[in-house]
């Protein structure tokens, strides 16, 4: 099983996580402030972050933004500040997952599994042997590949492509007219999600439900913070709003 860090200042609330983790056969470590997280986390292998934001002595972002400084480790935050300008301050850090406060155990299990579950997929494709090398820039002497010819024809490839957006399932990068974009690896799982099916409209359940394998009012409002990080990185067309259905590949990027 996995190695969880919990860094957390609401004592009841810590000991409630550590004992359900620890009951689903967890490794788990915990810390009650900022920097106490970071020297824990330093210690030694972890596999997931579960981290608020507001924390004594070193906040949350400020623990985020250490932490991404040398390591890709998966990290959920968790907050009573539901805003969008902190979430969306929250995503920037290259978070996985944002859960507002008050969340019931049931939902912050769910969400750990979700985000190790896809952890593992991509640690699986990683490991598996390729039949074709390829790359971003496309075969071994060849060019970069251009978002019209990634469609349907280059799939088996891992490429796929819409407008100035190439998204490369095989290195799970995101391109943006050449240039590789950072996103977290839910923002991935979405655009990727609406590049495989560029005429399908998604509701935000169905999104959730893909992403996470499940669905609720956290993960629907968390679909639409995500969204809008998607449009900030890759422009505002990148994602259309289809109004009173969802979401879908953006139709007039490029």
């Amino acid at each position: 099983m996995a190695r969880l860090l919990i860094i957390e200042d609401e004592a009841e609330l810590l000991h409630a996580l550590e004992q359900l983790f620890v009951h689903d056969g967890h490794d788990v470590l915990t810390a009650a402030d900022g920097e106490q997280g970071l020297r824990r986390f330093r210690e030694g292998r972890v596999d997931l972050v579960i981290v608020d934001i507001l924390l004594p002595k070193l906040d949350g972002f400020a623990v985020c933004k250490a932490i991404r400084r040398g390591s890709d480790v998966p990290i959920i935050v968790t907050t009573a500040l539901d805003d969008e300008g902190h979430q969306l301050q929250g995503f920037s850090l290259l978070a996985d997952d944002y859960v507002t406060k008050p969340y019931s155990l049931s939902v912050m299990r769910e969400r750990v599994r979700a985000v190790l579950r896809r952890c593992a997929a991509r640690s699986d494709a990683a490991a598996s042997p390729a039949t074709e090398p390829t790359t971003a820039a496309g075969p071994a002497g060849g060019t970069a590949a251009s978002a019209a010819e990634c469609g349907t024809g280059t799939a088996a490839r891992g490429l796929l492509g819409f407008g100035d957006i190439i998204v490369d399932t095989e290195a799970h990068e995101v391109l943006l007219r050449g240039d590789v974009v950072a996103l977290t690896r839910t923002e991935f799982d979405i655009i990727r999600l609406l590049a495989e099916h560029p005429r399908r409209v998604f509701t935000r359940d169905a999104l959730a439900r893909q992403v996470w394998g499940y669905v609720d009012d956290c993960g629907n409002k968390a679909i639409n913070i995500h969204v809008m990080n998607l449009r900030r990185k890759l422009g505002t067309d990148s994602v259309d709003t289809v109004r009173g259905v969802g979401y879908r590949a953006g139709t007039r990027h490029g």
